[in-house]
């Protein structure tokens, strides 16, 4: 085997294969594949004793025997009865196993990509983590899927092929080729007529189908951009309708389409040559046993029940040895879609660590030292960061657009992973507020109380009051797209309810009141002091405003610089 193949197959086993058959629900799946296998093997019993009904009743017709024909006719009843009954009970197992699997895949995905917050630390560089919705829903059971279709019916195939070989080459007889004063005799001759000609099948459907491997990945990428385009399209009505955008987002939709259409026309012209080498072998692999077998039907070497059976059991040979060319074009989307989910893994599995550290100290105070603050791409944001933020002392960093005060921020939330240095921490409670707050799906309340349960009916509706949105009181319980009936400014004003309600030892706004008046925004920030009297703030914001409502000013500024002071 090529050793770029043998190690991809050995990622493959490693990364995406064998957690899942060393898990916990290893000895359930072992039960269901065990099953399969016990009556795959049943079937392929049955398929073998109707090769030998074919040659009985065939006979039977050609000595106008009635009496046998009928009887074979009740033999074949019970025969089709456990057939069928033996093939919907291996389905049932396979399909089984294929939930279950696909299940423990779904969770284990979830648990890595949310580890750590690394879904959201892969998704500033991308290497191999775009699209993770498509790559953990749809790539893992296409994956599962193909695998275990792909594997079993190898296995299916190669039992079947030693099944039908002894068959085969006990009727085959032996080919005599005279050669002038020679003759050349090849004993068994249909079955290596089957061998070569499975072969020379493979050989061609090999060198025509290996373009669809990066088709195929191609293609899966390029919808997985375009739905992504659609469900950002949907996030974002308003403002695009407010800018009147319709014309650049078709654009986008329709370079993207563009791009799906290029390649999937692509792929339709190798299919086409596929499917033409495809039916060209199967049509004449209707005739080429005929041809081989008719010299000793001519010879009366043959009944013609013994030629049914054989050209029965060239059939399931030349099947089972050409399982490769049938299954190509699968066997090229399931490389694909293995590619993708083995580079999502990968990228999973291969992060590391922040140099930037998070401890735990003993003090009551935030202390940022930090050599470097970078960029994704490598560029120093920040350096030489030595901030301590102290116990009951609020303070608001201020700065230029882009200096990286909400990057400051996300440093001591842990989101941020690109840099060196240490942020120590005390044990206390924190919270951090974006300035666009998420609203899940589901009812006020639960929007109201995420991510935890939340408190009392009464302290729910005590906080509605407290910031402003006492006319939602008689709307807890109804359940809406809460992100789009609301305004961002009565949005901000939910995080600050679910502030008053969570009760953080600490809280950072990241201009978390950007989206109101000044007046309101004081208001919130005297209604936060009230209720959390022990509560820290710590503010990233502009307005000028915002100052007397802190008691330090730390401004950033361009060449790492910075200085604090006390306001005034």
């Amino acid at each position: 085997m090529n050793p770029s193949r043998f190690t991809f197959l050995s990622q493959v086993w490693t990364h995406l294969i064998r957690p899942y058959w060393t898990s916990s629900d290893r000895w359930i799946a072992l039960a269901l594949l065990g099953g399969h296998l016990v009556f795959m093997g049943a079937y392929i019993a049955l398929t073998v004793r109707f090769n030998y009904w074919h040659n009985d009743v065939f006979t039977a017709l050609q000595e106008l025997n009635g009496k046998v024909f009928f009887n074979l006719l009740g033999i074949f009843s019970i025969l089709a009865f456990f057939s069928i009954s033996v093939f919907i009970t291996k389905f049932y197992f396979l399909q089984v196993l294929e939930i279950r699997w696909r299940k423990w895949m779904v969770h284990h995905h979830l648990d890595c990509w949310m580890k750590d917050r690394r879904y959201y630390a892969l998704q500033l560089k991308g290497n191999g983590s775009d699209n993770p919705d498509q790559r953990i829903a749809e790539d893992t059971h296409q994956f599962i899927d193909k695998t275990l279709s792909l594997t079993l019916g190898v296995f299916q195939q190669a039992i079947t092929l030693l099944s039908f070989l002894g068959i085969l080459w006990s009727l085959s007889g032996t080919l005599h080729i005279p050669l002038g004063s020679y003759t050349l005799s090849i004993p068994g001759y249909m079955c290596w007529g089957a061998i070569l000609y499975a072969i020379c099948g493979s050989f061609f459907s090999y060198y025509l189908g290996r373009p669809l491997i990066r088709l195929s990945y191609e293609y899966e990428k390029r919808e997985a951009d375009f739905r992504y385009s659609l469900v950002r399209f949907r996030e974002n009505m308003e403002p695009i309708a407010l800018y009147e955008g319709e014309a650049q987002e078709k654009q986008i939709f329709s370079s993207r389409v563009n791009q799906i259409i290029e390649n999937s026309y692509m792929i339709l012209k190798r299919m086409m040559t596929i499917n033409v080498w495809n039916n060209f072998y199967n049509q004449v692999n209707g005739v080429f046993p005929l041809l081989l077998a008719a010299p000793r039907l001519f010879a009366k070497e043959l009944t013609f029940g013994g030629l049914m059976q054989i050209l029965d059991a060239f059939r399931h040979v030349s099947h089972a040895l050409a399982f490769f060319v049938d299954n190509y074009p699968s066997i090229a989307s399931w490389r694909a879609t293995t590619n993708r989910l083995l580079e999502f893994k990968q990228s999973l599995e291969g992060f590391s660590p922040s140099p930037l550290t998070h401890t735990t100290h003993d003090k009551e105070e935030v202390h940022v030292v930090c050599e470097t603050i970078s960029l994704p791409h490598g560029a120093i944001l920040n350096e030489n960061i030595n901030l301590i933020f102290r116990k009951g002392e609020h303070t608001i960093i201020t700065g230029p657009t882009g200096i990286g005060k909400s990057t400051l921020a996300r440093v001591i939330a842990g989101l941020w992973t690109y840099g060196k240095g240490e942020i120590r921490l005390p044990s206390s409670s924190f919270l951090f507020l974006p300035q666009k707050p998420y609203m899940p799906l589901g009812s006020l309340k639960a929007a109201l109380n995420y991510p935890g349960s939340g408190g009392s009916v009464k302290e729910t509706e005590d906080v509605l009051v407290a910031v402003g949105l006492a006319p939602f009181i008689d709307r807890l319980e109804e359940v809406n797209d809460w992100a789009r009936v609301l305004s961002l400014g009565e949005q901000q004003r939910i995080a600050i309810a679910r502030t008053l309600l969570a009760k953080p030892q600490w809280l950072f706004l990241d201009e978390a009141t950007s989206a109101m008046g000044e007046a309101s925004e004081a208001q919130l920030y005297r209604a936060l002091k009230a209720a959390l009297p022990d509560t820290t703030l710590i503010s990233v914001g502009h307005r000028e405003s915002l100052k007397p409502l802190h008691d330090r000013e730390i401004r950033l500024e361009s060449g790492s610089s910075y200085w604090e002071a006390a306001v005034a």
